[in-house]
């Protein structure tokens, strides 16, 4: 004899609360393996690095009415960010020259692979492309001990950027509209941006993207 039809709701009902909070049990602790290994929360910086500021760019000479954004043919956002040893730089200052932006994570797998090609492009545009490096949400130690040991194209260990930038509490990442990592960002002489790229590029990727920057777009 089948219960009545309540009764089979109600069994059904409970079987679906307990399935749910058999995942919610998984997720949390998934969350906290990724908290304590330092992969999410707010765990960025340390001391004598400050957070990021957002600025309003100043507008390049001869134009008045650029729009600000961080999408190809808009002013890019201005704003100032510690670099490891504390000293505060401000993107506008970099104006007269390309600017790659570089967002990257010691845990991201394609950043590893990135970085060591930056430094390259770094090379070989010495005196008109500054990059800036900004690492996401990690403690200082970690970002730069990474950076420090990370094996180079030419067999060497270690890569340094114009200005090695962390940002702790993912106020660039957001304010540039990050999607997924790496991100890259190109930008001109006038501030201007000339490209953006979401996930890994490769050196030769990479030297296009600079040479438009450099050409103005």
């Amino acid at each position: 004899m089948f219960p009545p039809d309540g009764t089979a709701r109600a069994g059904g009902l409970r079987r679906r609360l307990t399935a749910l909070a058999g995942l919610a049990a998984i997720v949390g602790a998934v969350m906290a393996v990724l908290a304590l290994a330092g992969v999410i929360g707010n765990q960025g910086g340390g001391a004598g690095i400050e957070n990021v500021a957002l600025l309003d760019p100043p507008q390049p000479a001869g134009a008045t009415t650029l729009q600000v954004g961080p999408d190809a043919g808009k002013l890019a956002p201005d704003f100032v960010i510690s670099a490891f040893d504390g000293t505060r730089h401000r993107l506008s200052d970099f104006r007269g020259k390309a600017v790659y932006l570089n967002f990257w994570a010691t845990w991201c797998i394609p950043c590893q692979v990135e970085l060591p090609d930056i430094e390259t492009v770094q090379q070989l545009h010495k005196g008109e492309l500054a990059v800036i490096s900004i690492n996401r949400r990690e403690p200082l130690d970690r970002a730069r001990d990474f950076l420090k040991n990370i094996p180079r194209t030419d067999g060497g260990t270690g890569v340094s950027f114009t200005v090695n930038g962390i940002d702790p509490e993912d106020t660039l990442y957001d304010r540039y509209r990050g999607l997924g990592m790496p991100v890259s960002v190109f930008i001109d002489a006038n501030g201007v941006v000339t490209r953006v790229a979401n996930g890994l590029l490769r050196l030769e990727d990479m030297q296009k993207a600079v040479a438009e920057a450099l050409s103005g777009g």
